[in-house]
């Protein structure tokens, strides 16, 4: 009975550990998602600046531009 006992309790130590495992990796996973979710945002405020600067024309441009008139 003293064998199955340990056993028992090495099965019931072993599926907490794993649970205890699962766990952190659940908080880790979370973490991960938050700082995605910030970065897919930072993403796309950063691709519209782009945008929007490569839509401009160049200051050099205006300046000779507007000088030949």
């Amino acid at each position: 009975m003293d064998d199955q006992s340990n056993k028992i309790l090495s099965v019931m130590k072993e599926r907490d550990f794993y649970h205890a495992k699962v766990e952190e990796l659940q908080n880790r996973i979370k973490v991960l998602e938050y700082d995605n979710a910030e970065l897919v945002k930072r993403d796309e405020e950063l691709s519209a600046r782009c945008k929007d600067l490569a839509m401009k024309t160049p200051y050099k441009k205006r300046f000779n531009r507007d000088a030949r008139h």
